[in-house]
């Protein structure tokens, strides 16, 4: 019933918050992001790497079973989602919005549905828990976007919803192709599909984990949504629902098409190898703070991607370790952007300057989420990429990719550093109304400095969250061998 527990708590507090509307709201929805951290901390300490606590047949004839549980991976994103979500939540109490307890109730419900993903050992029920969490995500940005918020969120609708359609039709196909017509993952792991039909079918389920991550050339919608959404939406789209694109890969793709994979994976690592560098490019070259990120974050999502397609055990732990590193990384970053607008009253990189003399602490706070974004050893993300890094060198002819791959640390060192300089350097503040700006107070300090001990402290010591993953890549790659 733990496991239920996580589905139920963040749903039944959306729904009383929306229902009731209560004045401290975003109270309410920070106990009960706690609440769901505390389970899956224990989850985490608890002996076992695989735990399955409910399975009921809902629609027989369909394949359709209520099975839920999680091995390594599975707990790690469950692990992903209950620590970063307090943070988004949290973000919200300087955010200035009409109807904040709806707000807040969305991002419950979308915590819940992601949850729901994370633990699904069924193909409709991951399908049916992964269009759910693209629901109260749509209206947040509808209602509570910025400028051209409906054509960006038709967009981004219309992206996702192709995608999931090619994801059902794949999984209906691979349904029919099993003896008994069930859709549990462990009986869809078991076909043995003809060599013909995995390569066409690898698209079919790849395609809405490729957009939904984004990877190169399916990735036009995220700039600007990630711009356009307010800042808790942007935080959950960059720090965790991609992260359900990785996920559905090793689910679905590697494990249902593994001679699929082999036919496209030189591809599929180049796309995302070019996608990087084509995006850490445009990043440097942005005059918005809030796009410059969203450019970076595509830009790590590409290295991402081509890791885990290295299909050996550096790629895919050192994927799924950097996935925790993204998260922790992209929601410092946004924080800081709105703390950053909040003083300066703009994103514009070229309204803003010498931000660093009236608020130094604010400064220090951005320099040390920067070292992270930069990949400094001892932090967190240095990890994460010398394992991608290395699994992309262990590659037949895979030096070319590795080099290519690490040109994104420049690339990322030099529009890090090039945003801190146009932000906090400088000879005066730039700030056009002339008011004293205020330097980082205790709620900036109380957001970010867990945040940062998080990326230094597994910087220093990653084993708690390789060891995790140790036994289930294992496992997967005996499998896919």
């Amino acid at each position: 019933m733990i496991l239920i527990a996580l589905l139920l708590i963040p749903f039944l507090t959306g729904t009383l918050l929306l229902v009731a509307r209560p004045a401290h709201s975003l109270v309410i929805a920070l106990i009960s992001a706690i609440a769901c951290a505390v389970i899956v901390v224990g989850l985490w300490l608890m002996p076992g790497s695989e735990v399955v606590t409910l399975e009921h047949s809902w629609i027989p004839q369909w394949g359709l079973n209520f099975k839920l549980g999680y091995d390594g991976i599975g707990l790690l994103m469950l692990l992903l989602t209950a620590v970063i979500f307090p943070f988004i939540i949290a973000a919200g109490a300087k955010e200035t919005y009409e109807n904040p307890a709806v707000v807040n109730a969305l991002l419950l419900f979308t915590q819940s549905a992601l949850f729901g993903v994370f633990m699904s050992q069924n193909a409709f029920l991951f399908y049916i828990f992964y269009e759910l969490s693209l629901l109260p995500l749509f209206f947040l940005l509808l209602f509570w976007g910025g400028a051209n918020r409906r054509a960006i969120t038709m967009r981004f609708f219309i992206y996702t919803l192709f995608g999931g359609l090619a994801l059902l039709f794949g999984i209906a196909y691979c349904v029919v192709q099993e003896p008994s017509h069930s859709a549990d993952f462990t009986a869809l792991h078991a076909l043995h599909l003809p060599y013909d039909v995995q390569v066409w079918l690898f698209w079919a389920l790849f395609l809405a984990f490729a957009v939904k991550l984004p990877i190169f050339p399916f990735h036009s919608w995220q700039p600007d949504t990630y711009t356009m959404a307010p800042l808790q939406g942007t935080m959950t789209l960059g720090g965790v629902l991609l992260k359900m694109g990785l996920f559905g890969i090793l689910r679905f793709v590697f494990p249902i098409v593994p001679e699929g994979v082999e036919f496209w994976r030189s591809t599929v690592i180049w796309m995302s190898i070019i996608g990087a560098l084509y995006a850490g490019w445009i990043a440097f070259r942005q005059t918005d703070l809030k796009r410059l990120v969203a450019y970076s974050s595509l830009s790590h999502v590409g290295i991402l991607c081509a890791g885990l397609f290295a299909w050996n055990t550096y790629g895919i732990s050192g994927s799924l370790y950097q996935a925790f590193a993204h998260a922790v990384l992209v929601v410092s970053m946004l924080y800081i952007v709105g703390a950053v607008q909040r003083r300066a009253g703009t994103t514009d990189l070229s309204k803003m300057g010498g931000m660093k003399l009236q608020t130094p602490r604010l400064a220090a706070l951005f320099f040390l989420v920067l070292i992270n974004a930069v990949a400094l050893p001892l932090t967190q993300s240095f990890v994460g990429e010398w394992l991608m890094f290395n699994g992309l060198w262990q590659l037949e002819n895979g030096g070319w990719m590795a080099l290519a791959a690490v040109l994104t640390i420049i690339l990322g060192a030099v529009y890090m550093l090039y945003a801190f300089q146009r932000v906090m350097l400088g000879p005066e503040p730039r700030n056009e109304s002339g008011v004293r700006l205020l330097d980082a107070d205790r709620d900036d300090h109380l957001f970010l400095v867990p945040l940062i001990a998080i990326t230094l402290v597994l910087g220093f010591y990653p084993a708690p969250i390789l060891h995790l993953l140790e036994a289930p890549v294992q496992q997967l790659l005996s499998v896919l061998n």
